[in-house]
Formats: C-alpha cells, sequence, structure tokens
C-alpha cells in the first residue's frame, strides 16, 4: 500500500527551487525562506566561487536537476543579471528549467509557497513584479505615509 502510495505522490507536480549565487548569499537565503516557511526538501542553495573555488560548480547544479524526476519544474533563482553564476544557470534554461534573475526575498517566499500545480509564464511575471513593488526607498514612503496622516 505504501509502495502505491508513493508511485501516486511521484505524478503529482513537484517544484524544486534551486538558489545559486556567489559566495554565500544563496545559503543565507535559503536559511531566510526557511526561518518563514519552515524546512522544505525542495529547496536547494547553491553558492558559487566559495572556499577559494574560481569555478563555478556546473557539475553540481546538473547533477542536482538531472536527480529531478523529468516532471518536476525546476527554478533556478540567479543574483545578478548578467553575472558569470547567471549566464552558467542560463546555459540550462529549457520548458522545465526556469531562470530568474535578481532574486530577493518576497519573490522567492512566493515561489517557495505557491501551491500551484504549474505556473505559466504570465504567473511566473506577475510574481516578479509584486516582488519588485516591495523595493522601496523607505526615506521617500515615510515622507508620504507622514503627510497621508495630517
Amino acid at each position: 500500500m505504501v509502495r502505491n502510495l508513493y508511485g501516486l505522490v511521484r505524478l503529482i507536480f513537484m517544484k524544486r527551487i534551486i538558489l545559486v549565487s556567489h559566495k554565500e548569499f544563496a545559503k543565507g537565503i535559503k536559511s531566510t525562506l526557511e526561518f518563514f516557511a519552515g524546512e522544505n526538501p525542495n529547496l536547494y542553495a547553491i553558492d558559487a566561487y566559495e572556499n577559494g573555488e574560481n569555478n563555478f560548480p556546473k557539475k553540481q547544479l546538473e547533477d542536482l536537476i538531472n536527480s529531478f524526476d523529468a516532471n518536476d519544474e525546476v527554478f533556478i533563482l540567479t543574483d545578478l543579471l548578467g553575472g558569470s553564476v547567471n549566464q552558467n544557470c542560463s546555459q540550462l534554461m529549457s520548458d522545465r528549467v526556469h531562470v530568474i534573475t535578481g532574486i530577493n526575498l518576497p519573490f522567492a517566499l512566493t515561489l517557495l509557497l505557491d501551491t500551484s500545480e504549474h505556473l505559466t509564464d504570465d504567473e511566473i511575471e506577475k510574481m516578479i513584479s509584486k516582488a519588485t513593488s516591495q523595493i522601496i526607498y523607505m526615506n521617500n514612503y515615510n515622507k508620504v505615509a507622514n503627510t497621508d496622516d495630517e
């Protein structure tokens, strides 16, 4: 019975999220996401150019992706548009592997907590738009908020 149940569970969509960054940023974002959302076995962090290594850990990333089921949807979140991490990850894009750069906590948390079976390009773009709207210059925001109170 348990074996059959496991087989049914594997037929269900799995969303895998891989955070990849220069140095320890990915590990830090993962830790923060788990603080808010709890540990998640489908959340991974790869820190590039760490421990004196000057090579991108491409084999580690490819091996991780290849360890997933062929039906799993993979989201690779990178730190910097045009950076070497993003360039290397972008080589792995496909119908099931999505690369999104400029990672921020609101986007990563929204993606992690989303329960959709599949995300369309439009849905991903909406998530990105909502997350970027949370980048706010608080000095001006506070001025407007204080003006509204009077």
